[in-house]
């Protein structure tokens, strides 16, 4: 039974880290105060969380708050960059949806999926880790309980680096 539920686990990507693939170049997104950041710049260095969400995706609110919720673990250590796929329409939704919830991560606008579509992403919420530029883990979807598993593997990769 065991080797069945680990079987899922990796057959969903769960537990599998990515194949290191670098950071695309040349994509610029915007931050809340509208100005136009270098994705690759603005992850440089790490680790780096990266959430991928909409204001429509209930889940990723859910993602989002469980990560805003143990904060303390990380706040000082890793960034997490929440970065938003609605398009340019509901930019004051996103707006007032992040003030309203206090969210205390950094945001990016990513109106026209660039971001999203470079990195193969098909869903929301999706997550990742990057550090130095590479993607070092990935994963889709959202159960109570990943956030703690996301943030642990930032960590490791943070006290690495000390």
């Amino acid at each position: 039974m065991k080797t069945n539920i680990l079987f899922i686990l990796l057959f969903f990507g769960w537990l599998a880290p990515t194949h290191a693939q670098n950071v695309p170049e040349n994509i610029i997104l915007k931050n809340l105060n509208g100005e136009e950041v270098s994705f690759k710049e603005f992850v440089k260095g790490g680790p780096v969380i990266i959430s991928f969400w909409a204001t429509w995706c209930k889940p990723c609110q859910s993602e989002l708050e469980a990560l805003k919720d143990i904060q303390d673990d990380w706040k000082d250590k890793i960034r997490i960059i929440a970065v938003t796929i609605d398009d340019a329409r509901a930019t004051a939704k996103v707006k007032s949806l992040v003030k309203g919830k206090k969210w205390p991560f950094e945001i990016l606008f990513d109106t026209n999926k660039e971001l999203y579509k470079a990195l193969n992403i098909s869903a929301v919420p999706h997550i990742m880790i990057i550090n130095e530029n590479k993607i070092v883990w990935t994963h889709s979807g959202y159960m109570p309980g990943n956030e703690i598993t996301v943030v642990e593997k930032a960590l490791e990769l943070a006290e690495k680096k000390n």
